[in-house]
């Protein structure tokens, strides 16, 4: 006889603006369970804890707790329940010791500031807090500052604060994102003796080995729905999970695999071989060699060593929290890698400020969407030259990028805001190239687009490398980035995993298991 329910949710439906992060998605909890919620980026995941926990509302649906009604509840009542929860990035007092961190949780009943100043807690407070820090293993670092321990302690910090309420269900936010593997497999250890101890947990990750060897049950979703849920064995061998991982649009694939055609370099190189320069492939635009970085304290990337032909299309992709977007933003100079180079036709730019890297030649396209809606199409363009001064060359290029993207000039003075997202991506590409760059990174540019529009993206990709730009793209759908792509790699836990052609990687073995996890050989590149 299966356990009952201590968290159901049915048919919760969550929209911001015009975007659906949820839609009609159901989700139970067993209690005693460790269960494990997982899915592409953008497919609802913290959404939907942030309904659960009450940090966001629900349009309709219904949650319950114990088999009462929760819905909407507010954050403090939600946790007066039973429900506490921990977040992305952890939220600890840096300049408080680590007994102090925890002492504060323990004084949560009365006001934040009085807590703060009155450090002189009880006995039985403090005795109860070392043996939470005893218990995460911390207890050694009681009179160290919270700020001086690593990403991986401050996630065991973050626990034992948590349970000092003893609430009845944890729900977890990413616990060993950007944790090294001796601290992971310690916090799997703690999670194990809690739920032996009768806690129920939810666990939104994105280390596939960790969810599959840690979790009873596992359920995905994907585009805001719930696509399956199941043994982790169910999981892995689940078609569709796969396709959703890995992008299961054929009117997008094909359409990649015609802007391929059109793609004016040709790769030489196999996944499963060294890559050795020959003398019809260009020398690399882009040069990231044995790149280490992350963020307070935690390293996200792992000797990371890539190259970027000059005139080809690069894919990167890889599970959620690979480390792709971190590896773009140390290539844009947003956050400075703690180990290693890159170099930008052949100059040293790691370490640039963001404005320097693009003066180099270097312009992205983040995956947000970042046009000003209030300004117009055409306005939104011009900004993409703000450091040029020559009005007749902004008159060149805004010409230029006018007749590669005809919807600026057609929708010029409208709002940028009145635009489709599928619209504004393409604006946003056009921004890109006023400065007339020689290396194009694209983050995730097809997330939450229809396939119709997704294909048009694919194409401008593609259209785009015809006219000389080198791309460098981080792509969701792998299936279609990597198709489109001269080459391809697939990042997992900040470590380079495969690399080769675009089809290569894409017909690699292993590429399975590295999205939905699994033993995976190690491939020199």
């Amino acid at each position: 006889m299966s356990a009952p329910a201590l968290i159901e949710v049915a048919g919760i439906s969550k929209s911001y603006g015009g975007v659906q992060a949820l839609s009609l998605c159901d989700l139970s909890v067993p209690k005693g369970s460790i269960s494990g919620l997982i899915g592409p980026n953008g497919s609802g995941k913290t959404t939907l804890f942030n309904v659960i926990t009450g940090y966001e509302r629900a349009r309709e649906g219904e949650v319950r707790f114990n088999g009462k009604a929760i819905t909407n509840s507010t954050p403090d009542r939600v946790f007066d329940l039973g429900i506490g929860r921990t977040f992305q990035l952890t939220r600890i007092f840096g300049r408080l010791s680590v007994l102090e961190n925890v002492l504060v949780a323990t004084q949560r009943s009365e006001s934040w500031a009085r807590s703060l100043l009155r450090r002189a807690a009880s006995t039985s407070e403090r005795g109860r807090a070392m043996e939470l820090l005893d218990f995460v293993g911390l207890a050694r670092l009681a009179s160290d500052l919270a700020g001086t321990l690593s990403f991986g302690q401050r996630k065991l910090l973050e626990l034992a604060s948590l349970l000092v309420a003893d609430p009845a269900v944890l729900l977890l936010d990413e616990p060993a994102g950007g944790v090294n593997p001796t601290l992971i497999n310690q916090l799997a250890e703690r999670i194990r003796e809690l739920n032996k101890a009768g806690k129920t947990f939810l666990v939104v990750e994105h280390n596939m080995e960790f969810v599959m060897a840690l979790c009873d049950r596992v359920t995905v979703l994907n585009q805001g729905q719930t696509l399956a849920s199941g043994t982790p064995e169910q999981i892995r061998a689940d078609p569709a999970v796969l396709d959703a991982y890995l992008g299961g649009d054929i009117a997008g694939e094909a359409v990649a695999e015609q802007a391929k055609k059109k793609s004016r370099y040709k790769p030489t190189v196999t996944a499963a071989s060294p890559i050795q320069p020959v003398a019809s492939e260009p020398p690399p635009l882009l040069t990231i060699d044995g790149v280490i970085a992350g963020y307070g304290g935690g390293d996200i990337l792992r000797d990371v060593t890539i190259d970027v032909a000059e005139g080809g299309i690069t894919c990167i992709v890889g599970p959620n929290g690979a480390g792709k977007s971190t590896l773009l933003a140390t290539i844009c100079g947003l956050l400075r890698p703690r180990r290693g180079e890159i170099r930008f036709r052949g100059e040293l730019i790691s370490g640039l400020s963001p404005g320097q890297v693009l003066a180099r030649g270097i312009s992205i396209v983040p995956q947000a969407h970042s046009l000003f809606p209030q300004m117009t199409v055409v306005e939104n363009v011009e900004m993409g030259a703000f450091t040029l001064r020559d009005k007749a060359l902004v008159a060149e290029r805004l010409a230029s990028v006018m007749e590669l993207f005809p919807i600026v000039s057609e929708r010029a003075r409208e709002k940028a805001g009145s635009l489709s997202g599928g619209q504004q991506r393409l604006v946003e590409f056009a921004r890109c190239l006023m400065l007339d760059p020689a290396l194009v990174i694209l983050d995730e540019p097809s997330m939450g687009l229809d396939p119709t529009t997704r294909g048009i993206v694919f194409d401008t990709v593609a259209h785009m490398n015809t006219t000389g730009r080198t791309i460098l793209l981080v792509e969701q759908n792998a299936r279609a980035g990597l198709r489109l792509s001269s080459h391809g790699v697939v990042l997992e836990n900040g470590m380079v995993r495969l690399t080769g052609s675009g089809r290569e990687v894409l017909e690699h073995p292993e590429i399975e298991a590295l999205y939905l996890g699994g033993s995976v050989s190690e491939v020199t590149i």
